[in-house]
């Protein structure tokens, strides 16, 4: 089959940047450069970008300091600007893309990284390098970009002039270990969540998951940006994986990850499901939620249960892939579950920001975590829960908790009922995007039920005016939607207006002296 000219331009491209890594390669190896060039520009790109793309970047732009994809700053809300032309660097499978610097965007200032925690004891990296059974310039370049990344000033060791090891196997090999090391150091797993997290992604290409997400809506694109795994169907995989790395049985229990069975052997809590991590402010893994395939048994949502260091009702999915959006004045939408995060993020990137509660209702600490990353008495914030009774029932149920934002409060209704993942997936991105624009006061939805449980069916004198009183309630709390509210209380009770203004005006009035 006959290469189209394009085709040739990327394969001649793709050429070309190996041979340019093969030459940043040889000038660590000769002494030209020095070793610690490479690792503090692994410092910036490493954890991102790997060894060569590390090489490349540095090659082409030498002051690049934080280099991402145009999907990626688009999706923090920034833009590259127009005429930049792109660093160009390697996919896993080698084919060219391009990735820019902050310094070629515009947009707000991302959002200042989340303080993790406290640095370790002096001691603590260098004895979990050494645990890795590394060479010593291997270990001490892993030490000196762990304590680097835990924003730490480690001073360079002393090299040898010749970096020999310079390659793509060893460089790949320290930036491994060193996220390895750094997850473990910053992570109250000790390492547990982010090797299983690994591990899901290594099985994702080859399981029923990326096809189905394809098919719903979220490209590969999404899929990598959202860092999607797979749990195979196996009682035991994951656990002899994390055996394998040197996990106790006890530490994978306590991360969320099994439980005990009958017999005492623990088994894993989540078999043939899509994975997706949830994480804390600072990005560190928390623990996990599985979806199921179409048709699978159980529960279409499985939340890892409470442990020490992951409590469903304090965490929110996607708080932290949209941080910088939010940052950047996106509006915040209250979601239910996590492929309906990526929904929105999907049909207006710039425009919304949601999260997702997994099925638990709104708490105040959900609230507290979303106002820490947002301006709520600007943005407010938006519900997108699933058109049907259950939904609109979870919508009211989280005015109680929303009720104390100064900003305001809308609600999507959402396409033949269904969630924001359905729209998607069955009216394209277009019409959920309509459909959030579209959003009306979240008051209509709690006034309607508060009637609706007081006046029953409306039938008579009495049930009118007890579904009036009873909408009094929500709109003394929330005086400034009183105006539509009355016209929409006059047509539903079929009520005189003057009378729905007066029994209004005397609930949401402040007492007379």
């Amino acid at each position: 089959m006959t290469a189209t000219p394009r085709e040739d331009d990327r394969r001649r491209l793709a050429a070309l940047l190996r041979d340019m890594a093969a030459h940043e390669t040889s000038l660590l190896r000769d002494g030209t450069r020095p070793w610690t060039w490479w690792l503090d520009r692994a410092v910036l790109h490493g954890r991102r970008h790997g060894y060569i793309n590390t090489l490349l970047i540095g090659a082409q732009w030498r002051a690049a300091a934080d280099v991402r994809s145009y999907e990626d700053w688009r999706a923090a809300g920034r833009q590259v600007r127009r005429g930049e032309t792109g660093i160009r660097v390697l996919s896993r499978t080698g084919r060219p893309y391009a990735v820019f610097d902050i310094a070629q965007t515009a947009g707000l200032p991302p959002p200042p990284v989340p303080a993790g925690p406290p640095a370790p004891p002096d001691g603590v990296v260098r004895r979990l390098v050494d645990e890795q059974g590394l060479a010593p310039v291997e270990a001490d370049s892993v030490a000196y970009l762990v304590q680097a990344w835990l924003g730490l000033e480690p001073e360079p060791p002393v090299f040898p002039v010749n970096a020999f090891w310079a390659g793509a196997d060893a460089g790949d090999r320290i930036l491994r270990t060193a996220r390895r090391v750094h997850d473990r150091v910053r992570d109250p797993s000790g390492g547990v969540l982010p090797d299983a997290h690994r591990f899901f992604r290594a099985r994702l290409k080859a399981s029923w998951v990326p096809a189905y997400l394809d098919g719903r809506g979220f490209p590969a694109a999404v899929q990598r940006r959202r860092q999607i795994g797979c749990a195979p169907d196996s009682p035991h995989a994951l656990i002899d994986h994390l055996r394998s790395l040197g996990h106790p049985d006890e530490a994978i229990v306590a991360a969320g990850l099994a439980r005990h069975g009958a017999s005492g052997r623990p088994h894993v809590m989540f078999r043939d499901r899509a994975m997706f991590p949830i994480r804390r402010p600072d990005g560190v893994i928390a623990g996990f939620i599985g979806r199921r395939r179409d048709g699978g048994e159980g529960p279409k949502y499985l939340n890892g249960p409470d442990t020490e260091f992951f409590h469903k009702g304090e965490l929110l999915y996607g708080l932290h892939e949209v941080r910088d959006r939010l940052a950047a004045g996106a509006r915040p939408v209250l979601v239910e579950g996590p492929l309906d995060a990526i929904a929105v993020e999907v049909a207006g990137p710039s425009e919304f920001a949601a999260v997702a509660t997994c099925g638990l209702s709104l708490t105040a600490a959900h609230l507290a975590a979303l106002a820490a990353a947002a301006d709520l008495a600007a943005a407010g914030v938006l519900t997108a829960l699933d058109d049907d009774p259950a939904g609109r029932s979870a919508a009211v149920r989280a005015w109680d908790v929303l009720n104390r934002v100064t900003g305001p409060l809308d609600l999507a209704h959402l396409p033949g009922g269904e969630d924001p993942a359905g729209v998607l997936a069955a009216h394209g991105r277009d019409a959920l995007l309509s459909a959030l624009r579209a959003a009306v006061p979240l008051m209509d939805a709690v006034v309607d039920a508060a009637a609706a449980r007081a006046g029953g069916p409306l039938t008579t004198p009495e049930q009118r005016l007890a579904a009036l009183r009873a909408a009094c309630g929500p709109l003394a709390a929330r005086p400034s939607g009183a105006a539509r509210q009355v016209v929409r209380l006059a047509a539903r009770t079929a009520l005189p207006a003057s009378l729905v203004t007066e029994t209004v005006t005397d609930h949401i009035a402040p007492p007379r002296r």
